[in-house]
């Protein structure tokens, strides 16, 4: 046993590589068929009932439904609810494991936690936000819309605890401990699945704006990957994961942010797409040394071997 004994709870069930394959694939996959033929059948229906005869006119409508952010967050919230039903069905059924098993060490899911991460990241998010809306008002504008923010608070408190908290499982929970069966080194399983959890993010954006993005979720990774590790569980990164898509579509979103029309409270227009980067190694930091203040040793075993 390891004195990591999250990571000693991939040692249960199944873990022939296959089954990793079947489930990651099945997970990402099947989702993303049944999602595309909803969408696919979503816009046949809109073409029957369309008023618009004109090609033009009736492609622009169409490119208008596809881009629209509460159409794009809806299907998130379909895509991801297929995956995880499917990755639940994989481990449970495929691998032979218990659910809670790819979340902490403990018996129960640890509510405290999660919301402690939540409330503590949202706060940082805010303290760091505040220079620039004091001090630099050209580079943002307020896009709040009283008509519509009701729906998207209620849209993204219904999607984004569903994405976060998948990602969480796969990446900080699954993925991590299946790793971990490959070395003893906590920290390989660690950098493995930052790496892979920031490249998948990079379709977010386009040339720079791409790159600065998957470098700021690979310091988001890393910093999740950290705390789980330390808590012996995800509870608090899954907490502090959902917070952050919170945040970001509700309060204060970037045009450049993987849903650029938001319609949040207030939208920054960078100029620089890596001049947040620094930020985000402070803020990552500056999380770390608040939830580990009088835990070291929680993370000293997490890069002592």
């Amino acid at each position: 046993m390891s004195e990591i004994t999250f990571l000693d709870n991939a040692k249960t069930g199944k873990n022939n590589w296959w089954r990793y394959v079947i489930t990651i694939g099945l997970s990402a996959g099947v989702s993303f068929i049944v999602t595309l033929v909803l969408f696919i059948m979503f816009i046949v229906l809109y073409i029957t009932l369309s008023p618009i005869k004109t090609n033009a006119n009736f492609l622009s409508s169409v490119s208008d439904i596809a881009y629209n952010p509460f159409f794009l967050i809806t299907i998130t919230g379909v895509l991801y609810l297929i995956s995880a039903f499917i990755f639940y069905v994989c481990v449970r059924f495929l691998h032979k494991k218990r659910f809670l098993s790819i979340i902490n060490a403990v018996s129960g899911f640890r509510w405290k936690m999660l919301f402690k991460g939540m409330g503590l990241w949202l706060l940082i998010l805010f303290l760091f936000s505040l220079p620039e809306l004091v001090f630099s008002p050209n580079s943002y504008q307020f896009t709040f819309d009283p008509k519509n923010y009701g729906f998207l608070l209620v849209l993204c408190l219904l999607v984004f605890p569903i994405q976060a908290s998948l990602e969480e499982l796969v990446f900080r929970g699954y993925l991590m401990q299946g790793f971990s069966l490959l070395t003893k080194k906590p920290w390989i399983p660690l950098l493995v699945t930052s790496i892979i959890f920031s490249l998948m993010h990079y379709w977010n954006g386009t040339g720079n704006v791409a790159l600065a993005i998957v470098i700021s979720t690979f310091i988001i990774g890393f910093m999740l990957g950290i705390i789980a590790l330390g808590d012996n569980g995800i509870e608090t990164a899954m907490g502090i994961h959902i917070g952050n898509n919170l945040y970001v579509a509700l309060i204060f979103n970037s045009a450049d942010s993987g849903l650029p029309n938001v319609p949040s409270l207030v939208t920054s227009q960078p100029t620089d797409p890596f001049a947040g980067i620094p930020f985000m190694v402070v803020m990552a930091l500056l999380t770390i040394v608040i939830l580990f203040w009088n835990r070291k040793d929680d993370l000293i075993r997490i890069f002592h071997k």
